[in-house]
């Protein structure tokens, strides 16, 4: 028999170690491909648990005693809870923060009349709403500058803090903060404002529409950081721009927030606000980008009435590493806020005309 000579046999090895490898390689990738581009997002779509964990990330709070007000550093705060839940039985904790107006250095915490000044008409309500990775606590430097014209009731949603654990989606979230702002109006005949940063302008533009339908109306209403929705947020984010190509990104990752009631759809509730509003954000927001206040900004001013429903302000602040929190940091806003408070006071007036 004729022998191959070594070279031939030489190449015919190379020839099958590179076909192998070339199958390999093609097989991982196929591989990679099943699991990053199908299974992740089957499991993400019939996985609820996942999606709650995403919009509502509450394991990145620490655990904390809200009735030690000292240790935060800040006084003329009382820590209460409210029961808001009619089914599920919820209570919601609770921060109520007094006015500069009437503090005292010589008086503790412990010693105001808290009820009464929760009751009396002369000192404006803000009801704070914080965003999803926060609690009541998270916003006390912001505090600071709000006292000065309100007293503040900040509050924690549903498993939130120490709140009551219970199911977690839009409609128990804004039923919950429905009840406790009922709450408040049946306490008090004071104006209530209402502000909220980033998950909580949702929480806030969906209260008041809900609000409007039992003939409620609230006299102002602050939106920092906010969006047109959580989808729209969804699909700006880097690692979710990756799998927009697939035909079946909708139906898998978009969808699903949509249909577990945790989309937060601003876009449609803040046309249901009457009252003034004021919109925040940073150009170097690297949570939610600036483009969607400015979408949220044209359909409130483009379809909303401002005889009947009020103006709306918008405040772009330049890059000036505010970004997503810290936009109390702008040395205009304290001006903002009180030019607002004048804002929804002359509406107040003509409304009445």
């Amino acid at each position: 028999m004729q022998k191959l000579p070594m070279r031939n046999k030489s190449r015919s090895c190379c020839a099958k170690c590179c076909l192998g490898t070339f199958l390999y390689i093609l097989v991982l990738f196929l591989l990679l491909f099943v699991i990053f581009f199908v299974i992740v997002p089957v499991v993400f779509k019939y996985s609820v648990g996942i999606q709650r964990n995403l919009i509502f990330p509450t394991w990145v709070i620490p655990q904390q005693n809200y009735s030690d007000i000292e240790a935060y550093g800040i006084k003329g705060v009382k820590n209460f809870y409210v029961n808001v839940g009619k089914e599920d039985n919820v209570t919601l904790g609770v921060w109520h923060i007094l006015p500069f107006e009437i503090l005292s250095e010589i008086i503790d915490n412990d010693d105001y009349n808290y009820e009464g000044v929760l009751e009396n008409a002369d000192y404006n309500i803000m009801l704070y709403l914080h965003g999803n990775g926060n609690d009541r606590a998270a916003a006390l430097e912001l505090y600071e500058i709000l006292r000065k014209h309100f007293q503040i009731v900040a509050v924690d949603y549903r498993g939130y803090a120490d709140s009551s654990k219970a199911t977690m989606n839009e409609t128990g979230i804004v039923g919950d903060i429905v009840e406790l702002y009922k709450w408040l109006r049946k306490k008090s005949q004071s104006r209530i404002f209402v502000w909220g940063h980033s998950l909580g302008s949702g929480v806030a533009t969906h209260l008041i529409s809900d609000l409007k339908n039992d003939n409620i109306s609230t006299s102002g209403v602050v939106l920092e950081t906010p969006f047109t929705s959580v989808t729209d947020v969804m699909k700006s984010h880097p690692v979710l721009k990756v799998y927009s190509f697939m035909p079946w990104f909708s139906l898998t990752i978009t969808d699903p927030i949509v249909y577990n009631d945790l989309n937060f759809n601003s876009a449609s509730y803040i046309l249901d606000v009457d009252s003034p509003i004021m919109m925040l954000h940073a150009k170097d927001d690297e949570i939610i980008e600036y483009r969607f206040a400015t979408e949220l900004f044209n359909v409130a001013v483009n379809n909303r009435n401002y005889t009947y429903q009020g103006n709306v302000t918008y405040h772009l602040f330049e890059a000036l590493d505010y970004g997503h929190m810290n936009i109390y940091k702008a040395p205009e806003l304290p001006n903002y806020v009180s030019e607002f408070i004048e804002e929804c006071d002359k509406f107040e007036r003509k409304k009445k005309v």
